[in-house]
């Protein structure tokens, strides 16, 4: 008996010795798919799964369908995934064809599922050629609700997810704390991080609910910089409490609402990573931007911000890493520092190009092999790509399903009009008025000239667009006339018989970077034009708009004018969208939306600044102290047809409008009462 139990506790033993070994790993259940396809991976399949390519053009056409070179290369080699650009978007049918044929060239191999992305943030920065372009983050600010940025992420998403898109590069989650930031601007929510934070997560929000992976940028910060990172290397001096004070907070709620991705900025933090390259464009030392910078992005975001998703580059290609770094150098630091994908690392826009990409990979692999890149980083990194994909059904091979079907839910969604009448509400919420003398606005006067001036051609036709919808529901008061011209770059002197008939001169200013705002700079051309045409206005006799539909700083660059009226985004229109039935060309709502709302009497203006207005020094700068505090926003009134009495669009203005009529109802009722104590109506008509 004894000698049998010791048997038995032998082989027990025996038994948990080869479970701990894997020996029974197989007969126990099948491995983790995720880590079983990581051992199967050779190095290079690694290396090209953490690359993103970007099939834009090809001997310098438009790609809007696979060529064979293009079609060979996604066979060959298995990339983690392809953006898309302006110049592969035609509509929606080519949309859908081109990113089934991206998913049937990768599954060539039997591969997981290509990341198919696109910086569709929507406003300034929107690809899509025949979708729903909507109003852009600083809008949305404007707007304040979230609400409405859910919804923006919801049609954006709704309308990538029917083209085959599972990746958008957005929201921007930068805080535009820098007012002379020459490349986030209306890209961002706000200069309020508070702000950003709240209509980030929305957004965010909104493109999940519609199975749309989100990627959070520009970690950690490109609000307060005055360099662009497309055309060389800025340099934030902010230490990292700062940052957490401020630029850090967005990214912190973007990381707890499940963003899976996030982009990198290609910025120097030298009081975060001091760590010097010696540039070679320059040869002089450099920081390291964050996106090469381990102490940013493992220190950072992965160690003290607790983020365990993909960390993906900005492009590569830009100047701020391409001018600067060796390019081995560059991918080598990048996955050092803890990235997990390469966007655009090479451009394979011919032969020579993917020549070029395809010694780019051997490169980076035979590095890896050699332990020169680290094979951990890059286990880690593709352990995290399959992971992103096992989750959202990318890992099982494509198949393409019923096509047609596809291309009509596409060709039905994709800027459909309950999209396009959803945009113009939300751009109607979002118009904003910082200055109204006299309550020139709404337009109400009956048979006055009133005169429309753009500052390109195509805006022209956006205008005429909100002309006409303002007509069509009868805005446009008895009488009046409204023409449309262009002041461009011409001179005032052409355009002074228009202005010198006119009762009304609306003008639309467009300031682009801080520049713009100093008439003796080229970029200031412009403001002066305005400033001219205000002075010719006022003598004769004309009032004078300005319509800022860029940044809003140029709010306060017009002390002459008698309004200023703000809609956020300049975006044009190149055809009348009511002439389509499909395939609608994307445009901007914006500008329709400020002519429309400047006759509409009647309809509430509820856009509220989401920054803070600096004051302009008489040299045309910045000043330290702020003209227009972030909220601030003026209302329409109402006006009493009896006497003229003006009452804020308001509760408050409702009280006292709804008591004032009630004393007008007693006056005429009661005419024996009003001749015995007209004193006493006119004080109580006085007061209220």
């Amino acid at each position: 008996m004894k000698k049998r139990f010791t048997q038995v506790i032998s082989l027990f033993l025996a038994v948990l010795l080869l479970m701990s070994s894997g020996a029974f790993s197989a007969a126990a259940g099948p491995a983790d798919p995720i880590e079983r396809k990581l051992k199967a991976m050779t190095t290079e399949e690694k290396i090209t799964q953490m690359l993103i390519i970007a099939p834009r053009y090809f001997d310098g056409r438009n790609v809007t369908q696979l060529n064979e070179p293009l079609q060979k290369l996604f066979e060959r080699y298995a990339f983690g995934g392809a953006i898309l650009f302006a110049q592969n978007a035609v509509n929606a049918e080519q949309i859908v064809r081109l990113t089934d044929s991206l998913q049937k060239a990768n599954a060539k191999a039997e591969r997981p599922q290509l990341l198919i992305s696109i910086d569709q943030e929507g406003g300034s920065v929107s690809r899509l050629a025949t979708g729903t372009q909507l109003t852009g983050n600083m809008a949305l600010g404007a707007i304040g609700k979230r609400s409405a940025a859910r919804r923006s992420g919801e049609i954006i998403g709704e309308e990538l997810a029917a083209l085959g898109i599972n990746v958008d590069f957005a929201p921007v989650l930068d805080v535009n704390n820098n007012p002379a930031n020459p490349v986030i601007g209306i890209r961002s929510f706000s200069d309020d991080p508070a702000v950003v934070a709240r209509l980030g997560t929305s957004f965010i929000e909104g493109l999940h609910s519609r199975r749309i992976m989100t990627s959070l940028k520009h970690f950690p910060g490109h609000g307060d910089t005055s360099t662009n990172s497309h055309t060389g290397l800025p340099m934030i001096a902010k230490t990292y409490q700062e940052l957490q004070q401020n630029e850090l907070i967005p990214f912190e709620a973007g990381i707890k609402a499940g963003a899976e991705m996030i982009m990198t900025a290609h910025i120097q933090y030298p009081n975060i990573d001091s760590t010097t390259y010696r540039s070679k464009a320059t040869g002089e030392d450099i920081y390291l931007p964050a996106t090469l910078s381990e102490a940013i992005m493992t220190g950072v975001l992965r160690r003290d911000m607790g983020y365990n998703g993909i960390i993906v580059t900005d492009a590569m290609n830009m100047d701020a890493i391409d001018k600067h770094f060796d390019r081995l150098d560059a991918v080598k630091l990048a996955i050092k520092a803890g990235v997990d994908m390469l966007l655009m690392p090479s451009a394979p826009y011919s032969l020579a190009g993917i020549e070029d990409l395809e010694q780019l990979i051997a490169d980076v692999t035979a590095l890896t092999d050699s332990g020169a890149i680290p094979m951990e980083n890059v286990n880690d990194s593709v352990r995290r790509i399959l992971k992103l994909k096992s989750k959202h059904g990318l890992l099982k091979t494509y198949e393409t399903g019923d096509l047609d079907a596809r291309i009509r839910t596409a060709v039905a969604t994709v800027g459909s009009q309950a999209h396009h009448d959803e945009e113009f509400e939300l751009a109607k919420r979002s118009i904003t008025l910082t200055k109204n003398e006299q309550d020139l606005l709404p337009l109400r006067e009956k048979n006055k000239k009133v005169l429309i001036l753009t500052a390109y051609a195509n805006e022209l036709l956006s205008v005429e667009y909100g002309r006409n919808l303002a007509q069509e529901r009868s805005l446009i008061p008895e009488g009046t006339e409204v023409t449309i011209g262009c002041y461009g770059n011409t001179p005032v002197q052409t355009i002074a018989a228009q202005i010198a008939q006119a009762d009304v001169v609306i003008a639309i200013s467009e300031l682009s970077n801080a520049a713009g705002l100093d008439p003796a700079q080229p970029a200031g051309a412009r403001a002066a034009g305005i400033d001219q045409m205000i002075g010719l206005a006022h003598r004769c006799g004309a009032k004078f708009i300005v319509l800022s539909a860029r940044l809003p700083y140029d709010s306060v660059r017009f002390p002459d004018a008698d309004a200023v009226m703000l809609c956020w985004s300049d975006k044009g229109m190149s055809e009348d969208p009511r002439e389509f039935e499909r395939d609608v060309p994307q445009y901007g709502p914006c500008i329709p939306a400020a002519v429309y709302m400047m006759f509409a009497n009647g309809e509430s203006i509820t856009g509220r600044l989401p920054v803070d207005v600096p004051a302009i020094t008489e040299d045309y700068q910045f000043a330290d102290e702020i003209a227009l505090q972030r909220g601030f926003g003026l209302n329409y009134k109402d006006y009493c047809p009896a006497c003229g009495q003006a009452f804020e669009q308001n509760l408050w203005g409702q009280v006292r409008e709804l008591i004032h009529s009630l004393i007008h109802v007693l006056q005429n009722v009661a005419a024996v009462i009003r001749s015995a104590g007209a004193d006493l109506f006119d004080r109580l008509l006085r007061l209220f």
